[in-house]
């Protein structure tokens, strides 16, 4: 499969601006291969990325490169970084200072346009995490034009609490413009969440 040809890739490589996206996938090649893109279409505008993630920098670093990033040439540019956050999620109640204060200091020393891709909020297996990360997506969505940037958003379909787990999806669809299903070539989507309000 050529990426150009996979129909998430389509939609990212036409959209224009600021957008609030999210990426659900249940394999992690597909989820890596749409974040690239995304980080790849904003490189070549002069962007600069910045993947939040709990995880070890090295190994999203070995991720990104990969899928045909050029992690040491916009690193040493200043365009890419990598930042860590605590797997705690503890003490994110005052949710829009928190997602102001996460920007500030991911993006010190960068020059915007800024893109992001993450979530700030890492416990997707339990209630109480995905209400709070809810609550971040909420809050995120509807003051994404103060934050003056892109942001994809990604959770793995396969890893959210389970009992609620059509409510999470439903609630993430609302939070955000556009959805991508990263799958597969024949069930991959992504589309303008626009589209399901006017369903309604």
């Amino acid at each position: 499969m050529e990426a150009r040809d996979y129909r998430p890739v389509k939609l990212l490589d036409r959209l224009e601006g600021n957008n609030h996206i999210v990426l659900l996938y249940d394999r992690q090649e597909y989820a890596d291969l749409i974040i690239a893109r995304y980080f790849k279409n904003g490189l070549e505008k002069g962007e600069s990325c910045i993947f939040f993630t709990a995880d070890e920098p090295g190994a999203v670093e070995r991720r990104l490169a990969a899928s045909g990033i050029d992690v040491e040439r916009y690193g040493k540019k200043n365009m890419l970084r990598i930042f860590h956050i605590e797997r705690s999620d503890e003490g994110k109640r005052d949710v829009l200072a928190t997602l102001k204060t996460i920007r500030e200091e991911a993006t010190r020393g960068m020059k915007g346009p800024f893109r992001f891709a993450g979530r700030t909020i890492t416990d997707t297996k339990s209630i109480e995490g995905m209400n709070l990360g809810m609550v971040v997506e909420r809050t995120g969505h509807q003051h994404f034009a103060e934050f003056d940037n892109s942001q994809l958003c990604y959770y793995d379909i396969s890893g959210l609490e389970k009992s609620r787990r059509d409510e999470w999806v439903a609630g993430l669809l609302r939070n955000h413009h556009y959805v991508i299903y990263a799958a597969e070539p024949e069930k991959a989507v992504a589309f303008d969440t626009t589209l399901l309000e006017k369903e309604e």
